[in-house]
């Protein structure tokens, strides 16, 4: 006959049953932190679940536990204020030492500050007579804000990506926002911060099946998750390691979330976390921040956005029989190094008449994309063929002199292939030009604004690349020029350019040799000033 346990012993046998449970979950450990360390209300939430599995599962001897692979390279972006740091520093941090006290941590954010105020919240967490009823005694050899080790052997190195990071190596590297929201308008900041993660943080990790984890929301193209996503930057296979998590705070569709045996299924407009936000105080979020910035960080999709600038009213269109005679060029914006993995070439067919005396520009084709000299080589000979009067403008930086040489290379091969066929020939004039040192980039685009409100700068209606040039304009910002503008960049070279001109006056169409219907439109130019 089994013995009858008293109330006592049960009680005793339940705060077994419930500090083994907190030492086997994370997410059991955070809410019995919050109940009796932090003697505070918690907010349960499904992500809290979510998010303890997947932190779980970059540890390589919780994830053979369970069977799986660890993961090594782990993305996960998620709205500001919805936890993320309470969860992967404040409490992740002590849990998985508390389990492996070998272990070494790097922990990296935005300020020196906030690092040392997050080492001082682990140690007092682990201190606490709370931590050590779960996990047992803590012993530290070395005790500060900026580094801590245990007698094991494992501890916490806390810094910023202001700096390389020397002399500390590490079972785990966490990364949680790398770069303050203030700073994400400063490109030498954004660089810096890349820099050094690809520079530093990638030669810390301990072994192979070390791992690094960012937690963040998302600032922009250019931050740390952009620019590690970047085919730019990096190879195929190795933007593929990372495991990319993205947490909205809404979203149209249903989602479901899985990580092993666990599960969600998110239903479509489901708020994240409703106890932070339920679906109208996210409206009334998005209201108050713009749509591009609540884009940005709450849904975690940098959004380019129309930044008024170029007023999306006066992008003018036309059709090729409203144009008069014209001559036209092709500008080629090279990437800043020879390097493939460098900006976006662009290269723009631009033609220019004469317009009751004055240039008209007009966009005809615009074509753009991540090449290398050879395939940079081929387009512009095939725009050459397509244009075969058009002069070629290869600006000299990033590479241009060495572009020249190749394109030239090119065209003898293409043009041995044509005559095999009998076919015309490129014939087309080329030449390396050295841009204005007086003007900057952005000045150089802000100086087309003028031609686009007046319809002096056009669009073929049939041209390619109509879409992009869309985009570059309208999210065009002077105070944000980091914003993509390789299009627009090339077609204000043109404008800019001394050589890109009208035809003589005496040859250029007459308006009303034009018909009813090219006068009107070549007036209408200077109705939407």
């Amino acid at each position: 006959m089994p013995t009858k346990l008293t109330p006592q012993k049960r009680q005793a046998l339940q705060e077994i049953k419930t500090r083994v449970s907190a030492r086997e979950s994370l997410y059991n450990f955070l809410r019995l932190k919050w109940e009796r360390y932090n003697l505070a209300p918690f907010l349960e939430n499904w992500h809290f679940i979510y998010l303890s599995e997947l932190l779980c599962h970059t540890d390589h001897h919780y994830a053979k536990e369970k069977g799986q692979e660890n993961i090594t390279r782990l993305m996960l972006n998620m709205p500001p204020s919805y936890g993320k740091t309470e969860l992967l520093a404040r409490t992740y941090i002590a849990w998985s030492l508390g389990r492996n006290k070998q272990k070494k941590f790097i922990y990296i954010s935005y300020s020196d500050d906030l690092c040392r105020k997050i080492s001082n919240q682990v140690r007092d967490l682990m201190k606490s007579r709370f931590y050590q009823q779960i996990f047992g005694e803590v012993q530290f050899l070395q005790d500060n804000a900026s580094e801590f080790v245990l007698k094991e052997g494992g501890g916490l190195f806390v810094t910023t990506l202001k700096s390389a990071i020397t002399g500390f190596h590490a079972h785990q590297i966490l990364i949680d926002d790398p770069i303050k929201v203030s700073e994400m308008s400063s490109k030498a900041a954004r660089d810096l911060v890349n820099q050094n993660f690809k520079e530093s943080v990638l030669s810390r990790l301990q072994d192979n099946r070390s791992n690094i984890t960012i937690l963040m929301q998302r600032l922009g193209d250019d931050d740390l998750c952009g620019f590690l996503l970047n085919p730019k930057n990096f190879d195929e296979a190795t933007i593929a390691q990372w495991r990319v998590e993205t947490l909205k705070a809404t979203q149209e569709s249903a989602q479901t979330y899985t990580i092993c045996d666990y599960s969600y299924a998110r239903k479509a407009r489901e708020p994240l976390f409703e106890k932070r936000h339920n679906a109208k105080e996210l409206e009334a979020l998005r209201l108050q921040m713009g749509t591009d910035e609540f884009s940005t960080q709450y849904l975690q999709e940098p959004m380019v956005s129309e930044s008024g600038y170029f007023d999306p009213a006066l992008f003018k269109l036309v059709h090729s029989y409203e144009l008069g005679e014209s001559l036209e060029y092709i500008f080629v914006d090279n990437a800043t190094s020879t390097n493939t993995k460098a900006d976006n070439r662009a290269i723009v067919v631009v033609s220019v008449e004469s317009v009751e005396s004055a240039n008209r520009y007009c966009v005809r084709d615009c074509i753009y994309g991540i090449w290398e000299e050879s395939q940079t080589a081929s387009h512009i000979i095939d725009i050459g063929l397509k244009y075969p009067k058009a002069r070629i403008f290869i600006e000299s930086d990033g590479g241009g002199i060495a572009l020249e040489r190749i394109l030239h290379q090119e065209i003898i091969k293409a043009n041995t292939k044509l005559k095999a066929r009998g076919q015309t020939l490129m014939t087309n004039s080329i030449e390396v030009y050295t841009p204005s040192r007086k003007l900057a980039k952005v000045d150089k685009i802000k100086a087309i604004k003028p031609f686009y409100n007046t319809g002096y700068l056009c669009f073929s209606a049939g041209a390619q690349g109509l879409g992009q040039m869309k985009r570059e304009l309208f999210s065009f910002n002077p105070e944000k020029p980091f914003r993509k503008d390789d299009c627009i960049d090339a077609l204000a070279s043109a404008i800019n350019h001394a050589s890109v001109k009208a035809p003589s006056p005496r040859s250029a169409k007459p308006l009303e040799s034009r018909g009813r219907r090219g006068v009107a439109q070549a007036r209408r130019v200077a109705w939407n000033i």
